[in-house]
């Protein structure tokens, strides 16, 4: 019963913080998101989609969040095993043909056309948008219906995403060889791997109660198997931890790419002594806001457990009540 009190936090915790910082993503100029907010203390679940690239309603989550709840979804239909074809099936019926992500996939296919913007930044697209490496896996899938079907040479976050329910419901044993199967499927290569990896063990350890998962995971890469390139990105999170977030987001990378998203979100877990303060952390910096909130509210979650996020947030996010369902039924089986 306990791992699946965990497990629950753990996916509320990153979906709750990709809700709450959806309205304001990808907006890059942080003197903007301060201009649009003024003195209002509360970036979180801004009442106006506010992106400059898609529009969504307020409590929606982002194609990060969308993904593992896809994940999930798979993983409640088969028992908690992690089958790739189910996910597959899973995949194509929530962002494929005849669905919100399609329908605004091709007005933005004509939104963005040359022509198009050469008369200046196209207006954001009405709803929701779905990233590139979950159209490629379509494309791959649909014309060879074969797995693994996502790119190589990936550097975005779109893996972890999915292979974070599948780590969280399999077997210590085999958590790491499913994982990466289910990384694979999404964005294969060691930067996505090892990035993902490194995240999912410092969700493991903050799980079995360290307070400071993320430098323990430093002191000891050995122990956890870190590559050098993993240890050093920690380190560097570890040795800022007295410079303002945005200040070190700006250095690291706003964007959705590794190393970037990683050392950002980990360097707002370091900051911040609340779920809630990490979040807000995350939202502000800018950029791509939702891939570095999943991870920050996934580990904060973790580490403060399910209690410590805001019920009035709780209750704003959409995908909630079918998480809770899922994991509510996958702890009886």
């Amino acid at each position: 019963m306990k791992i699946f009190q965990q497990s629950r936090a753990i996916l509320l915790g990153a979906a709750v913080a990709d809700a709450a910082a959806r309205p304001l993503h990808w907006i890059y100029d942080t003197d903007e998101i301060q201009k649009l907010i003024g003195a209002k203390a509360d970036p979180e679940f801004w009442p106006k989609s506010e992106s400059p690239f898609y529009t969504l309603p307020t409590g929606a989550n982002s194609a990060y969040f969308d993904l593992s709840l896809v994940m999930l979804r798979s993983l409640g239909q088969n028992s908690g095993v992690f089958e790739p074809r189910i996910f597959m099936e899973h995949v194509v019926s929530h962002f494929g043909q005849n669905t919100p992500y399609e329908t605004a996939f091709q007005k933005r296919k004509l939104n963005y056309t040359p022509e198009v913007r050469e008369k200046g930044w196209p207006a954001p697209i009405n709803g929701p948008w779905r990233h590139g490496l979950v159209t490629t896996m379509l494309e791959n899938f649909s014309r060879t219906e074969e797995i693994p079907v996502g790119p190589t040479n990936a550097n975005e976050i779109d893996g972890f995403c999915a292979a974070l329910p599948v780590w969280l419901v399999s077997k210590p044993e085999q958590r790491i060889a499913l994982s990466q199967k289910a990384l694979k499927i999404v964005a294969g290569g060691r930067l996505c791997e090892d990035h993902a990896l490194a995240f999912l063990q410092l969700l493991e350890l903050a799980s079995a109660g360290e307070q400071h998962p993320i430098h323990e995971l430093a002191q000891n890469p050995k122990i956890y198997g870190l590559p050098q390139q993993i240890t050093e990105e920690i380190e560097q999170v570890i040795s800022a931890s007295e410079v303002d977030h945005s200040d070190f987001v700006q250095q690291v990378g706003k964007a959705c790419r590794y190393s970037g998203t990683f050392q950002g979100a980990l360097h707002a877990v370091l900051k911040a002594s609340s779920y809630e303060e990490g979040v807000r952390l995350s939202i502000l910096a800018g950029g791509c806001n939702c891939s570095r909130s999943i991870q920050v509210g996934s580990l904060l979650g973790a580490i403060h457990g399910e209690e410590k996020i805001p019920k009035e947030w709780l209750d704003k996010t959409d995908s909630v009540a079918e998480i809770q369902n899922i994991v509510g039924k996958l702890t009886l089986e």
